[in-house]
């Protein structure tokens, strides 16, 4: 659940919140700029800040926060043995926000400024949502996507199969286009039930603006698919983006291993350095 809704369910039960926000780090910190925790005023917490002596002192700083009311902005030294350090050995500064919400006067409007890069939730879309596509779908949305499965089948496409899902569609592999409009930044994977719905959806996605493309299958089908684009008027540069077989090589080979992979996978480019 997101900070945001979590504040929401305090606020709800007339409690009052303090959000402790990285505003600035430098070195290796544990978390990087934007990353959000909330605490109760029981110190319950929400979210996290990279966890440790860290997380530790913030939660506390929290405490006296909610009984003054009053927020405040505070730099932590992340070594060992430096003056005014918190004893951490990952090295680097973090400037951290400490921000009271009283649950009477906070307005709704204030609370989704304070937490609009939440808002900003890639989407994912997975076609197939058989064995595989059925554990990518969790993993994925617990680490911050929106994930819309479609399949074929009416036993794959629904909501009970993929309760974790934003969105479940009954749709045609071989006309992707009356189901969904892929965007420029949207994640594709492509796991359908058999190398033609594969194929298909590939060579529709592939003439979109999907920033990740990435498709299921042995080395020898990958092959054969990459030179169906080819016949079919890809380019080697947008072919070259496409990452199949899809996942990072971990060895397993049942469906919650390969879909750790995978996840893996879109996980990394998500936050790999764009030129």
């Amino acid at each position: 659940m997101s900070l945001y809704s979590e504040v929401k369910k305090m606020f709800l039960h007339a409690q009052n919140a303090v959000v402790c926000t990285i505003i600035s780090s430098e070195g290796s910190s544990p978390r990087k700029a934007g990353s959000a925790m909330a605490v109760s005023p029981t110190g319950r917490i929400f979210g996290t800040i990279g966890g440790g002596a860290l997380e530790k002192y913030c939660a506390e700083k929290a405490l006296e926060v909610h009984e003054s009311g009053q927020g405040f902005v505070r730099e932590f030294r992340l070594n060992e043995n430096e003056k005014d350090d918190i004893s951490m050995v990952c090295g680097g500064n973090v400037t951290v926000s400490f921000t009271f919400l009283d649950c009477i006067k906070t307005t709704d409007e204030y609370l989704k400024d304070l937490f609009k890069e939440e808002e900003l939730r890639p989407t994912l879309y997975i076609f197939g949502g058989g064995h595989v596509g059925a554990e990518v779908v969790p993993v994925m949305e617990h680490v911050g996507f929106d994930v819309t499965v479609i399949d074929d089948r009416p036993e794959f496409a629904s909501k009970e199969r993929h309760p974790k899902a934003k969105n479940v569609i009954l749709g045609d592999y071989s006309d992707i286009s009356g189901s969904v409009q892929i965007k420029k930044g949207d994640y594709v994977a492509i796991m359908t039930h058999g190398h033609v719905g594969d194929r298909d959806v590939l060579l529709q996605i592939a003439k979109t603006e999907a920033s990740y493309i990435g498709c299921i299958g042995s080395r020898r089908k990958v092959a054969m698919t990459l030179q169906f684009l080819r016949e079919n008027g890809i380019s080697e540069e947008r072919i070259s983006e496409i990452h199949s077989p899809i996942g990072i090589e971990l060895y397993g080979d049942t469906p919650a291993e390969i879909a750790i992979s995978i996840a893996a996978e879109i996980i990394r480019f998500r936050y790999m350095p764009k030129e």
